[in-house]
């Protein structure tokens, strides 16, 4: 695949899934497909609302606990863990879906890194809405190398800020990382193909990543099955979001009774 100057995609040297030109609009590449929800998640400009924060600036305790208290102000009187894990819900949510969806199903590359992008958050509540880039995409020769450059210079230096700061378990941010990677490459693969995204389902479920360390989400998705014989995915840690008022709870996918409400 090619992309011109206007985001149209064409087929012009007979490798699927090749981007040449990396000067195309993220949106219309995905507006009419299934992904259309990954509109508005990663802009090149910023749209003039919401309050724009350097990524790297949330490893500072100051900027990332007045972020999580204007958050906390949806949730008053709540445990603070769960608004901390529910807030982070929404950041990883938005780094992992549209980001895959570029990378797996267009073979675009982001730059991504912690001090390249800015977060995009509601004025009132900092509820993260999208992210800013500040520099141009790039062809992604190999989606896995660039999703695992992606968990080592973003998820991992944010998550290690995060558990210093807002006092959570490194391992509950790590899984909701991971039960959003887990369900858009399923998403992906199901309306592709499963080759598509190996090398992304192999970051999630090995026990050692490429460059020799310890995946720390080895383990996060189980496979549970229901009594008709049904498979479904299962956290290992719950993400505490059942303890949030006007929160719903993540149904069978939490591993806490309490929380399948």
């Amino acid at each position: 695949m090619a992309g011109d100057a206007s985001g149209e995609v064409s087929t012009s040297n007979g490798k699927e899934g090749f981007i040449a030109n990396p000067a195309f609009d993220l949106d219309r590449l995905v507006e009419k497909s299934p992904f259309s929800y990954c509109r508005g998640k990663l802009l090149r400009t910023s749209t003039g609302s919401g309050s724009v924060i350097p990524c790297s600036d949330l490893r500072e305790a100051a900027t990332l606990n007045d972020v999580i208290s204007r958050y906390a102000s949806k949730f008053p009187g709540s445990d603070r863990r769960a608004v901390v894990s529910m807030w982070t819900l929404y950041y990883f949510s938005i780094l992992t879906v549209a980001p895959c969806v570029h990378l797996f199903a267009h073979r675009i590359g982001l730059p991504l890194g912690l001090s390249q992008v800015s977060i995009v958050c509601n004025e009132d509540t900092a509820e993260p809405e999208a992210f800013l880039m500040t520099a141009d995409t790039f062809t992604a020769a190999d989606p896995g190398a660039e999703l695992h450059n992606l968990l080592l210079g973003h998820v991992e230096p944010l998550v290690e800020a995060i558990a210093a700061h807002a006092v959570v378990a490194p391992k509950l941010l790590w899984n909701n990382v991971a039960a959003y990677l887990a369900w858009i490459l399923k998403e992906i693969a199901y309306k592709h193909s499963r080759e598509r995204v190996e090398d992304g389902l192999a970051l999630l479920d090995e026990p050692i990543w490429p460059d020799g360390r310890r995946n720390p989400m080895h383990g996060m998705i189980r496979i549970a099955r229901q009594q008709c014989g049904l498979e479904f995915s299962r956290r290992k840690i719950c993400c505490l979001r059942y303890n949030l008022p006007g929160v719903g709870g993540c149904g069978e996918a939490c591993p806490v009774p309490d929380g399948r409400q």
